[in-house]
């Protein structure tokens, strides 16, 4: 456990050595501009990926979830399982159309 401790913290020490290093990159070949430009890329595209997690995170859960939950809820009335083994079966189907959907 000591080991693995000591290797994680070795990474993260180094990790602003990498973004140091790439800086000083981007500013003596493209100044100051380039080093905006660069920033403004990876901050978009950071708000770009957190976007599409976002959207997929919302659809899983009006997709999936809440009609998961509600057609279990309602086949522990008819069925005679409960509501833990209905649950996996109908959550398979709703993502099976959310697949289909996407």
């Amino acid at each position: 456990m000591q080991e693995l401790l000591q290797q994680a913290m070795d990474f993260l020490s180094t990790t602003p050595n990498w973004f140091t290093e790439i800086k000083l990159l981007i500013l003596d070949k493209f100044g100051t501009p380039g080093l905006i430009a660069a920033t403004l890329l990876i901050l978009s595209a950071v708000v770009l990926l957190l976007l599409k997690v976002m959207k997929i995170s919302f659809d899983v859960i009006r997709y999936v979830l809440i009609p998961a939950t509600a057609i279990t809820f309602v086949a522990t009335y008819f069925l005679p399982f409960s509501f833990v083994y209905i649950l996996p079966v109908s959550v398979s189907l709703f993502s099976v159309v959310l697949l289909v959907k996407g």
